[in-house]
């Protein structure tokens, strides 16, 4: 294929309001007999090997999804928010389905999030390591992502492989699981065991040449169906898209069911999951004195090297334990703890002038190990009061998370590679000693941050028509810092409410209007060492959101719409006087509109898009202040169409266009970087071998080859630059094929 590049305009009809006298309730939405458990739209077919788990927060009800059912439960257990019908949630929620991911072939977060037209990341120490984004903002380390509702780190390793779906609660979230940055709340949900033998192998192919072989098992280990297990396995090797590159991926998953008595599960997690990978592009870092380059192409040797790369572990395990009591009360309780092991070696290249030059190195530096305990428990349930009817939550979330440092500065000091241009990549030769060595006694626990909250949220039905929501989060946090000698330096400590209120109109019973607003509380940053109040932490932030949606479940499709504005506070150093302050805000204003389901006989839609300004105010200098916030597009999204062909049952034909317009490169937004439009095409074709189902998928990623910057950030989350911005660069054209049999 001849590497080109081309624009097409996308006709965005589909995401429209429909007026409230074309909207009809819901169809094929099959209630079950246990509690006020709900199945996913649409009829089950035995054919099919996307499983789904639907329950209110007990018992699980098993059963499978069509392949290309993509719209979400009317009733989903999204955590605290309890068993709310998502058209009663006044915040904009988005649930990415396992079938899509594994229809898309999507193995990791960074590609299954382009599916969620409403999110996006940021990419960290090179393009494996991501924080996840809502509406402008970038996520924590791990105070934004969730599994099965309980804090994890998300700065490792992350298999797509082992969870059912992603929910993702945009904007602010702090009053469901506690201070967090007002970036959303990411919770993926682990696959549950089945209550029938699923026997599920696949092969891929990615180009260049990496293959992999996974396993999907599941069923009961007796009779009565007490004890049920799930079996994720995963190995895939091989070259990558440049050469002498190569990636390795591993994920062993384990799920557990017992069901003591009825209506009560205790669901139990172990995971390891791997990541090997040399020879890839590294990321760009620039001063905001250089102009930014065109993204170069990513299939070039030199601007990685293919004795540098990451290695990235993450071990997992869980207990849950889930009651039902009727069908109005829920339970759930549970625990996690997760092991983050981080070997970070990503060539560095520092671009020194505007014709492209730069200076490559690299160092190991960066957090080598992560440790975190995170706890959940809360219960919910539904009841009347005078005729006026409540849907309750009570509950309580923490963590204990441990960020690990290097001991000697020396064994993580940058290794000079050499000397190059974006036009004129080079191979430096490995260092004689090869790359920094960080060994396990060469690290230290360097800061313990505990947090523990509890929450209460209460959805009030005053009649058909109005519902009043509210909740507020009290929690508190506390912070210990060391040295490498283990002493403590520096602790902070504080506590904070982070309360919320929603009004609801329900014109319909399938359709919403809210109006919301939000006050979320997260930790102050630590000054950093450079500054003149070096170890020490900031008053707590508290950011804001106001937002207003609109909701629609009509037969075919759901739409969704919300206008918000949120505001948060960032700190820098200030030139002056080299204190560490609050030094202006971020002011994110926007629109957010999504559609999905069938927009014609047999075409559907999954997509959606954010049209957002995101401006720096008050900030201290005059060239930065009413700016736009660097990195961030005034428009966004993705639209991914399935068609099912006439005539040959089982083919399906897919097209996904994502897009993004010109984004600031630095503070003063003289520097910029160039929108672009991506477009896959593929197909998939579902027949029987001898009897067992089997289904083939072929797709092209990037079919125009378009070299893009995926991700530009300031160096820092806060939005202080460090003395550098960064800069990756997107994925070239990749082919992805893949067969799975039901054996």
């Amino acid at each position: 294929m001849n590497k080109h590049d081309h624009r097409l305009i996308a006709i965005l009809a589909s995401l429209t309001f429909v007026p409230a006298a074309f909207a009809q309730a819901p169809s094929g939405v099959d209630t079950q007999a246990q509690g006020s458990t709900q199945q996913a739209r649409g009829s089950t077919k035995a054919q099919d090997s996307s499983q789904t788990a639907r329950t209110t927060q007990g018992v699980l009800v098993q059963g499978k999804r069509e392949s290309d059912d993509y719209r979400p439960p009317s009733l989903a257990p999204l955590g605290p928010l309890g068993s709310t019908p998502l058209i009663d949630v006044p915040y904009s929620v988005s649930v990415l389905p396992a079938n899509l991911i594994e229809n898309m072939q999507a193995v990791d977060f960074k590609e299954a999030s382009k599916y969620l037209p409403l999110v996006s990341y940021q990419e960290q120490q090179g393009p494996d390591i991501l924080r996840p984004m809502t509406r402008g903002m970038e996520g924590g380390n791990f105070q934004n992502t969730k599994m099965d509702g309980m804090t994890m780190f998300f700065t490792g390793t992350t298999a797509m492989e082992q969870f059912e779906d992603i929910e993702v609660v945009n904007g602010l979230s702090a009053f469901l699981y506690g201070p967090a940055n007002p970036s959303g709340m990411f919770n993926f949900v682990t696959k549950r065991p089945t209550d029938y033998d699923l026997r599920d192998v696949t092969a891929t192919y990615t180009s260049d040449s990496i293959g992999s072989g996974k396993m999907d098992l599941g069923g009961m280990l007796d009779p009565d169906g007490i004890v049920g297990y799930r079996v994720n396995m995963v190995y895939g090797s091989g070259e990558g898209f440049v050469p002498e590159s190569h990636e390795r991926r591993t994920l062993a998953d384990l799920g557990i069911d017992v069901h003591p008595w009825e209506h009560g599960v205790l669901q139990l997690n172990y995971s390891d999951n791997v990541l090997d990978t040399m020879g890839f592009p590294g990321w760009f870092t620039y001063s905001e004195s250089i102009m930014l380059p065109a993204a170069p192409n990513p299939q070039r040797a030199g601007y990685g090297q293919s004795y540098a790369g990451v290695y990235l572990r993450t071990r997992m395990g869980e207990a849950r334990f889930l009651q039902d009591f009727g069908s109005n009360w829920h339970l759930v309780a549970g625990i996690l703890n997760q092991d983050v092991q981080r070997d970070i070696y990503t060539p560095v290249d520092n671009l020194t002038s505007n014709s492209g030059a730069y200076t490559s190195s690299f160092a190991n530096g960066f957090a080598p190990k992560f440790l975190i305990t995170s706890d959940t428990a809360y219960l919910d349930g539904t009841f009347d009061t005078w005729g006026i009817g409540h849907d309750l939550t009570i509950g309580s979330a923490g963590y204990r998370a441990s960020s690990y440092s290097v001991n000697n500065a020396a064994s993580a000091a940058s290794v000079l590679l050499g000397k190059a241009s974006i036009d004129d990549p080079m191979i430096f030769a490995e260092p004689a000693d090869g790359p920094p060595d960080v060994s396990a006694s060469d690290i230290h626990d360097s800061s313990d941050t505990y947090q523990q909250g509890v929450n209460v949220a209460d959805t009030v039905k005053l009649d058909d028509y109005w519902l009043v929501r509210a909740g507020v989060s009290q929690d508190w946090f506390h912070v210990d810092n060391y040295n490498t000698k283990s002493i403590e330096t520096t602790v902070y400590q504080n506590h904070g409410l982070s309360p919320t209120g929603s009004v609801i109109f329900k014109p319909a019973a399938d359709m919403s209007v809210y109006a919301t607003y939000a006050s979320s509380l997260e930790a102050g940053d630590l000054a950093p060492g450079t500054a003149a109040n070096a170890g020490v932490s900031l008053a707590p932030y508290r950011s804001k959101e106001y937002e207003v949606g609109y909701k629609a479940n009509l037969d075919d499709i759901d739409l969704t719409a919300a206008l918000f504005s949120i505001q948060r506070p960032f700190a820098n150093t200030n030139p002056v006087d080299n204190i560490f302050e609050i030094s202006g805000e971020q002011i994110n204003k926007g629109l957010e509109m999504s559609a999905i389901g069938e927009i014609a006989d047999g075409l559907t839609l999954y997509g959606g898009i954010t049209l957002l300004n995101a401006r720096m105010q008050n900030t201290p200098l005059a060239s930065t202040d009413d700016k736009l916030y660097v990195g961030t597009p005034k428009v966004k999204g993705n639209m991914l169409f399935e068609y099912k062909i006439p005539g040959i049952a089982g083919l399906v034909a897919t097209f996904d266009y994502q897009f993004s317009g010109v984004r600031p490169a630095d503070d003063t937004n003289t520097s910029w970087a160039a929108g672009y439009n991506l477009f896959d095409v593929g197909t998939r074709y579902s027949s029987e071998i001898f009897g067992k189902p089997v289904t083939w998928r072929l797709s092209v990623n990037n079919v125009t080859d378009r070299h893009y910057w995926s991700t530009i950030e300031p160096s820092d989350i806060t939005g202080a630059n460090s003395g550098s911005l960064v800069a990756h660069l997107g994925a070239p054209r990749m082919v992805l094929a893949s067969v799975t049999m039901q054996l």
